[in-house]
């Protein structure tokens, strides 16, 4: 009889704890930078036959924010680009968040959409028109912030062209500067 109202102790405290976990609210966590840049391609040696590319540039936003609560088991990130009059939408879920400043979510545009998007030019500060960030847990919008003021022009949104570090061949690059990324199954 001792051991099952240990037991049942034990579970209730447990759902207690996960709950305490996932009461995030508005106010919580907030962006504090977004900073759109155009990193080349990473070049990385290995042995074998080698094949001639030309390193591609990519567009990289990069959104720094921080949080109030001890732990957060999950956030994600909707990114929203207006690119050449185009507005292009990436999302990311970031997960095992601790208290903090300095937490930093990021996404990319690869060479090949951006030539796409610009018509074959050059990338440059003036095709990057904004980028809009808002983060939520669960539905609930916790903050918005953008690269510039301005509202989201009315246009059509252009869906999987945004993409998260571990679909890239940045992946491997500054592992412990970026919050895991949730696995999708």
């Amino acid at each position: 009889m001792k051991f099952f109202f240990s037991a049942l102790a034990v579970l209730c405290l447990s759902g207690f704890a996960a709950n305490a976990q996932s009461m995030v609210r508005i106010g919580d966590v907030k962006i504090t930078k977004v900073s759109p840049s155009a990193p080349k391609t990473p070049d990385f040696q290995f042995t074998g036959t080698p094949k001639r590319s030309k390193l591609g540039q990519w567009l990289e936003v990069e959104v720094e924010f921080e949080t109030k609560p001890e732990d957060i088991d999950e956030l994600t990130f909707k990114y929203t680009i207006l690119i050449e009059k185009k507005l292009l939408d990436g999302e990311v879920t970031h997960v095992n968040i601790p208290k903090g400043r300095e937490h930093f979510s990021v996404m990319y545009v690869a060479p090949r959409t951006l030539e796409k998007l610009t018509d074959g030019k050059a990338l440059t500060a003036s095709s990057i028109e904004n980028v809009w960030v808002e983060v939520s847990k669960q539905g609930q919008v916790l903050h918005k912030d953008s690269f510039k003021p301005g509202n989201q022009p009315n246009l059509q949104h252009i869906q999987g062209m945004v993409l998260n570090k571990m679909e890239t061949p940045f992946a491997p690059l500054y592992f412990d500067r970026y919050e895991a990324v949730k696995h999708q199954k």
